[in-house]
């Protein structure tokens, strides 16, 4: 008898154990599946990590691209409302140090002004030429100037490099500055490409507003590499928070670049 019950008492742990491997098994094939599916929706998490003087906070989007929307968030959510949920008082800059195009986890250094951006800029970018007028702007110092050397830059109207914006394009520079993209480009730039030789290094800025304006966002490619590609500007927050987001995509009227 008690024979019987020890076998009895195996069958039902066999039995509970597959069960619920079976149970982790359909879970899993189910996460999959959901994972597959926003895929094909254009549905994806855009994984942020912030460096806000010294304060590391993280915040990952669950995107679409197709209706630009953010579905869900979740991270450290209460220190980034505090930090980017005032339009008024957000951060003014933004720096990007040779992100990789397609990967959603990006790292950022948010600065509240255009000399904080530079200052970090020459720090990280070794022997960065800079410039104070064209970083914080003026209506006093709204000119355009251009240096010949060996920098390309390239600005598209839509996301993933469709329908380059040839007016605002600039090659062979060791610098220049555009204070006033035109009518025609303004606010219209969704995604960029910066090429150069593999020893140089390379820096762009995006202004909010003309003659250097408003909010900035930078991004630098460092030497060992022929450039970089940004392809779209709705992965890159500039302001707001949850469905108050505002994204860079559509809101660039100046920029500036170095290639030294």
């Amino acid at each position: 008898m008690k024979k019987q019950n020890f076998l009895w008492m195996a069958v039902m742990c066999f039995a509970i154990f597959f069960s619920c491997q079976s149970e982790d098994i359909i879970e899993n094939e189910s996460s999959n599946k959901e994972e597959v599916q926003l895929a094909k929706e254009g549905v994806l998490t855009i994984n942020h990590t912030y460096d806000y003087y010294g304060k590391e906070f993280r915040v990952s989007y669950l995107y679409n691209e197709e209706s630009d929307e953010v579905l869900g968030v979740e991270g450290d959510v209460d220190f980034a409302q505090e930090v980017f949920g005032n339009e008024e008082i957000a951060p003014k800059s933004l720096f990007f140090e040779n992100p990789e195009e397609g990967n959603p986890n990006i790292k950022i250094k948010v600065f509240d002004n255009g000399g904080d951006l530079e200052a970090y800029t020459a720090k990280v970018a070794e022997g960065f030429p800079g410039d104070k007028a064209s970083a914080e702007g003026t209506s006093s110092r709204c000119n355009s100037h251009d240096i010949n050397g060996s920098g390309n830059f390239y600005f598209y109207k839509h996301a993933y490099y469709n329908t380059e914006m040839t007016g605002m394009r600039r090659t062979n520079r060791y610098y220049y500055r555009h204070h006033w993209v035109g009518s025609t480009y303004n606010d219209q730039l969704s995604s960029l490409k910066i090429r150069k030789p593999t020893y140089r290094r390379q820096v762009v800025y995006l202004y909010q507003h003309s003659c250097y304006g408003g909010k900035v966002i930078g991004f630098y490619c460092p030497t060992g590499y022929i450039g970089l590609n940004v392809g779209n500007l709705k992965w890159y927050t500039m302001s707001g928070w949850w469905w108050w987001r505002k994204s860079w995509n559509d809101q660039v009227s100046s920029t500036s670049g170095w290639a030294w």
